[in-house]
């Protein structure tokens, strides 16, 4: 399937976002051609290291986020992994993590057996699960890496398609290489929720220009079903990324420094932001709204996430 180049004339204007790490300008737009709804211009793929600086992995040996916050992902994670594990008949496998990151969640399959393959873009950003957990890795996407067909039991796309400039060439390549019955676990921002529709580009998830695809309910799975892909079980819940976006957006839409609170919070080696980037009546007054934001987020999110309204959305859907 040939990529979507989302032409011009084709596209409606929705609202203008700016990226808070270079300050480059971006237009949200939906497109007439693919029925995505896109960052535009996207950056070429070897313009797109700018978006990425050193700190945004983090070090190969540091954490990103506190430890307390990284305990409550490993729960989180290892939740996901059972629940891949029990619609695959209660048993492991092989299972791709596409765009596997620092690798936590394909170490939770590892965990239970399972054989895991993960994919990065860059030698940079698979340092950590090579060097640290010592997880096989290969660099490129999944289109061009030739995976058999067939060949694994579960694929993993954990906030990845978003990233992806045409959702419906990933979509294809994951119902490729997964076997007959395979599971595929795929989470997404929600750009339809009432988060991302009250904030527009003070949202935390929008994160133009890293994130490319922004989707919708149905356009995601319209997506899948296009691919052959077939929703098992669905979520509009996922604790760590709609807490934190709840409190985080709302601090950016209040007209605080965009992002503040994510950069503060974030390792030593993992920062984003320079510290002169923000003064320090910004930072206290960030912290000092924190607090009871992130006591609001808890009830605010769950009730949100129960009519799927929330900031995420994660399906589990099976090949046909």
């Amino acid at each position: 399937m040939q990529a979507c180049s989302h032409p011009e004339a084709q596209r409606t204007p929705l609202f203008p976002a700016q990226d808070y790490i270079t300050g480059d300008r971006f237009v949200i737009a939906r497109c007439g051609a693919c029925g995505f709804t896109v960052t535009t211009p996207q950056p070429r793929p070897e313009a797109m290291g700018r978006y990425y600086p050193a700190g945004y992995y983090g070090s190969a040996g540091g954490k990103r986020f506190p430890k307390v916050m990284e305990r409550l992902q490993d729960a989180l994670y290892g939740h996901r992994a059972e629940t891949v594990q029990k619609l695959n008949r209660g048993r492991p496998g092989r299972v791709l993590d596409v765009g596997c990151g620092r690798g936590l969640l394909l170490e939770q399959f590892r965990r239970r057996g399972w054989e895991g393959q993960g994919t990065e873009l860059s030698e940079q950003a698979a340092a950590y699960p090579r060097d640290v957990l010592k997880l096989p890795v290969r660099i490129g996407t999944l289109d061009n890496l030739e995976f058999p067909a067939g060949h694994f039991d579960a694929v993993v796309m954990w906030h990845v398609l978003e990233h992806v400039s045409d959702p419906r060439v990933a979509l294809a390549a994951v119902a490729r290489v997964l076997k007959p019955g395979g599971i595929f676990m795929v989470g997404v921002p929600n750009f339809g929720g009432l988060e991302a529709r009250s904030c527009r580009d003070k949202w935390f998830h929008l994160d133009a220009p890293r994130h490319l695809t922004h989707f919708t309910w149905s356009a995601l799975r319209e997506g899948l079903a296009a691919a052959g892909l077939h929703e098992r079980q669905a979520s509009g819940f996922a604790p760590e990324y709609d807490c934190f976006s709840f409190v985080q957006s709302l601090l950016s839409r209040a007209g605080l420094r965009h992002n503040l609170l994510y950069n503060v919070l974030r390792g030593r080696g993992a920062k984003v932001l320079s510290a002169n980037e923000a003064g320090r009546l910004q930072i206290a007054l960030t912290l000092l709204l924190a607090a009871p934001l992130g006591m609001l987020s808890v009830p605010a999110t769950l009730l949100l996430g129960l009519f799927r309204q929330g900031a995420t959305m994660t399906v589990w859907a099976e090949k046909k």
